[in-house]
């Protein structure tokens, strides 16, 4: 038997009982490690007695954001079963594609998403479904049932090379495919950032509004705070105005919060930003994209340094961050490797890039996910030989070791043989005064091979030109580097982490 896993649930109900563990700040429900040991032990009977869950089976959820996401998540690594929570933003016909995928034995909801997980489970064949705040229609009622559980018990001999997870990658550039999550890999995870995240156990709080059905929202931060004895408060979705009230009242003793560049910005622009106190926030990470110099400033003038950070949900998924003390000195640096995961850059020749030269990243350690999801049961492994993890993104590392990223090696783009990286650019234009949204692709031209088109979102009552784009890059980048085909829109695509959809941007151009 390999290593044995250790339930963290019932570890921290024994070390830290009275000290809390969830919170929902939209039903304010809250939930300390000695009730949450409860409501785990008490679910993961009704998925065993109730829906015949066991070792490797796969518990399939549609859900926003709650506590109780957690509650299954731990409840279903109790039992040794997989949590698959899918993304609601897909459309009915994607859903069922991932759903039969994974084969699951029971679905779960909430109210919101009960018609959907409904009729996805007529179509599978599953018989009555568990779900919260639900219309009685053929579904077990979530907390009723809770009520009436025989409780299971924490065991001693599951292998924690058992999946705990299948979570799908955002699919901007085909198909999701479903990456495994393992009680090791969130365990490499957990020590990968617990020092420079600042999981100290009792006394930290994640103000957790992020999609719980990617690995942003579920495992980067907010299962190793709770399996450091944090705690994690919950939202639905994404609201700015609330959001800035939250972390502006430091009587909450909210001291984690991480987003993409995006939702920071929008927190700049709510009515109450000037007056909000964020002394009680210890630790703000932005990922998902590199933010505008501007964005950055704009935090610190408040108080609060952005630690930019890099990763993804096969990759552990913390490859990189930044430390507070660096963030001055490298604003545009995504940080050091995270302690236990080895990060090489190579070339396309396949030897290590120089410093200061691009290259793609490649990774390994025990962190990275072990492969994708596959219909009979096996692992799809996507690896060099060697173990490397080759993750398509292009960076360069600089003398002291900090990396910056550069951009998706297939987003970019040759302009007259010279090769060009559209996140590059994407900085420079974001600082014209007038933009308040860029993204930029490659698209074919007749003279240069290729060209860049900037799709811009403008400041209301201005009208930008090309000729105006052209002129603010003049200065900061070269000449080839520069747009030479604008498209205004009122927004860019995005996907349901914040990141632009460079797919949807392409196919419109396309067209």
């Amino acid at each position: 038997m390999d290593d044995v896993a250790k339930d963290w649930v019932r570890t921290n109900a024994s070390r830290f009982a009275d000290a809390p563990a969830l919170e929902n700040f939209e039903t304010d429900e809250r939930y300390t490690w000695r009730e949450l040991d409860l409501r785990v032990g008490a679910l993961a009977g009704v998925l065993r007695d109730r829906f015949g869950v066991g070792v490797g089976d796969r518990v399939l959820l549609i859900a926003e954001g709650d506590t109780r996401t957690f509650e299954v998540q731990f409840a279903c690594i109790r039992l040794g079963a997989i949590m698959v929570p899918l993304n609601w933003r897909l459309a009915l016909l994607e859903l069922l594609e991932l759903a039969r995928d994974v084969d699951p034995t029971v679905v779960v909801s909430d109210g919101v998403w009960q018609p959907t997980v409904l009729e996805i489970a007529a179509k599978l064949g599953v018989g009555e479904h568990l779900g919260w705040r639900c219309a009685p229609e053929n579904t077990v009622d979530y907390d009723a049932a809770l009520a009436d559980a025989v409780p299971a018990e924490p065991r001693t001999d599951l292998s924690m090379d058992l999946p705990t997870h299948i979570l799908h990658t955002s699919g901007t550039t085909g198909a999701p495919k479903g990456a495994i999550t393992t009680v090791k890999t969130l365990s490499w995870q957990t020590q990968n950032i617990a020092a420079q995240c600042l999981l100290t156990g009792p006394g930290a709080k994640q103000l957790n509004p992020m999609p719980l059905f990617h690995a942003g929202g579920l495992t980067t931060i907010g299962t190793p705070m709770l399996i450091t004895g944090g705690a994690v408060a919950t939202m639905r979705r994404f609201d700015p105005a609330r959001i800035v009230a939250l972390l502006g009242d430091p009587t909450l003793g909210i001291t984690h919060f991480t987003a993409p560049p995006v939702m920071w910005a929008l927190l700049t622009e709510q009515p109450d930003f000037a007056a909000a106190d964020f002394s009680a926030l210890r630790f703000a990470e932005v990922a998902g994209g590199v933010p505008a110099l501007a964005l950055l400033e704009t935090w610190r003038s408040r108080g609060v340094v952005l630690q930019q950070a890099y990763g993804g949900t096969e990759l552990g998924p913390a490859v990189t961050g930044m430390p507070r003390a660096a963030v001055a000195g490298r604003p545009t640096s995504c940080g050091r490797a995270v302690p236990y995961t080895h990060v090489r850059l190579v070339t396309a020749a396949g030897t290590d890039a120089p410093t200061g030269e691009v290259g793609e990243v490649w990774i390994k350690g025990p962190s990275v996910s072990p492969g994708y999801w596959r219909k009979d049961g096996t692992v799809d492994t996507a690896r060099t030989e060697d173990g490397w993890f080759r993750t398509g993104d292009a960076a360069w590392r600089d003398e002291d070791g900090f990396h910056h990223l550069v951009d998706r090696l297939k987003d970019m783009y040759k302009s007259g043989g010279e090769n060009v990286a559209p996140a590059e650019v994407e900085r420079v234009l974001v600082t014209h005064p007038d933009v308040v949204d860029v993204a930029v692709i490659g698209i074919p031209d007749a003279k240069w091979g290729e060209i860049g088109r900037a799709f811009v979102v403008a400041r209301p009552g201005t009208a930008i030109t090309l000729d105006a784009l052209r002129e603010h890059c003049a200065e900061r980048i070269a000449r080839y580097k520069a747009p030479r085909s604008l498209v205004v829109v009122e927004e860019l695509p995005r996907n349901t982490t914040g990141k632009v959809s460079k797919a949807a941007l392409r196919a419109y151009a396309a067209d």
